[in-house]
């Protein structure tokens, strides 16, 4: 294997990994907005199940598995791989003996790309795990306010009997409009329709263009909340049909 095939091996690894577990997610979430659950899932409590199909590691397993496997297989590429290098740059060494270049130094320029690489992918592992904590914390305020207005029942059955999805995207999910409530997988939200005040379509201009939010804004929250939508067109015809199902609860 020549220097640049051991460059651009992890690389082509790690993004061949990630749109294997982009298929799976997105297969995992499509399953869970058109309620392709088990028997023992759907008779859960209404509580145990929602936070059963909200949970961050519910929809984001694959992306955990990705990094772990990744992790595994550059450790052993790094460590064999570099061995082999070394040993042969001992060889290269012993019969040119007057090149100064050490034969560790040689390892670290070959393998610098899928070490640094090691270091991302461990970091961004560990990154994943701080957020899983931090929004399964919030997935469970959420259910708790809604356990507090009697509404989690009523969701419930909303969200088994609906069947109308809303595809926002290929960078987001979609959404899935009940009759009483909307549900949203990732980032985990049900929202009543009788909470909602408005929706708005709010721009935010970035380096790489513009971005559209559909903004809810609650009756009784001073917290509006956004959800990411690719296109404007896109986002206003979303805002309408909520406001146009909103009309009518």
């Amino acid at each position: 294997m020549g220097d640049l095939a051991y460059m651009m091996f992890m690389p082509f690894l790690f993004f061949f990994l990630f749109f294997l577990a982009y298929l799976f997610r997105k297969r995992k979430v499509e399953k869970i907005l058109f309620a392709e659950l088990n028997e023992s899932e759907k008779d859960l409590e209404a509580r145990d199940f929602f936070y059963n199909i909200l949970k961050m590691e519910r929809s984001a397993k694959s992306f955990y598995y990705l990094e772990v496997i990744f992790l595994i297989i550059n450790t052993f590429f790094i460590l064999f791989g570099g061995y082999k290098t070394y040993l042969e740059e001992v060889e290269f060494i012993k019969e040119f003996p007057s090149f100064s270049i050490s034969p560790l130094s040689s390892v670290l320029i070959k393998f610098m790309e899928p070490i640094i690489m090691w270091v991302l992918v461990f970091f961004l592992l560990i990154f994943a795990m701080i957020m899983k904590k931090k929004e399964n914390k919030r997935i469970t305020e959420m259910l708790d306010n809604l356990e507090k207005a009697k509404f989690l029942k009523f969701a419930k059955e909303d969200f088994l009997k609906s069947d109308e999805i809303v595809r926002v995207g290929k960078l987001s999910n979609d959404i899935k409009l009940g009759d009483k409530f909307i549900f949203t997988i990732y980032p985990a939200y049900i929202i009543p329709y009788s909470w909602i005040k408005d929706v708005k379509v709010t721009t935010t201009f970035v380096r790489n263009g513009t971005r559209y939010y559909l903004n809810f804004i609650f009756k009784n929250s001073w917290k509006p909340l956004k959800i990411f939508s690719p296109k404007e067109i896109l986002a206003e015809g979303i805002k309408n049909l909520i406001l146009n199902k909103k009309k009518f609860k």
